[in-house]
């Protein structure tokens, strides 16, 4: 598992910015993304994910083919 420090130091090797630069961006991201959901709010991010609070909806995890037999189905 990574954490946000693992993150943090992916992204210092990439990119021309300071360690701490990049720390408050990672930091200031996954705040806002807490505070958002913690209004209820889905968080998408296109191309990667959709996050949604478990505490408020009944998850359920799927496998792969499970998925795509569900994106065949809203066709």
């Amino acid at each position: 598992m990574k954490t946000s420090e693992d993150i943090i130091n992916s992204i210092v090797e990439k990119l021309p910015f300071s360690k701490e630069t990049i720390r408050k961006v990672v930091n200031k991201t996954f705040n806002e993304m807490d505070s958002r959901m913690k209004k209820d709010e889905k968080i998408m991010l296109r191309g990667f994910m959709k996050f949604v609070c478990a505490t408020k909806e009944k998850t359920k995890t799927i496998n792969i083919e499970e998925y795509k037999q569900l994106k065949s189905k809203d066709k």
